[in-house]
């Protein structure tokens, strides 16, 4: 069942790892800033997820990879890596 509509109208499906970053922003909430972006994958979903590594080059466009995704208080996470 979905938490945020109730339906029960849902069904797993597999997503490609690979994407392309569209946007990116940086935050700095923490004393270890972090990157957010919105990542393309290549079937044309779209997530929201963490972009980690050390690469402070990360620009529009750049090719990433998902490493990580779960759920965690009902709420889904996705982590990516450039490639």
């Amino acid at each position: 069942m979905c938490p945020r509509c109730i339906s029960d109208n849902i069904e797993w499906v597999d997503i490609d790892t690979n994407g392309k970053l569209v946007e990116l922003s940086q935050s700095f909430l923490t004393n270890e800033p972090s990157v957010f972006g919105l990542v393309e994958l290549d079937n044309g979903i779209r997530l929201m997820a963490k972009i980690v590594g050390k690469d402070a080059k990360l620009k529009k466009g750049d090719n990433v990879k998902m490493i990580k995704c779960g759920i965690q208080n009902n709420d889904a996470y996705y982590e990516f890596q450039p490639i």
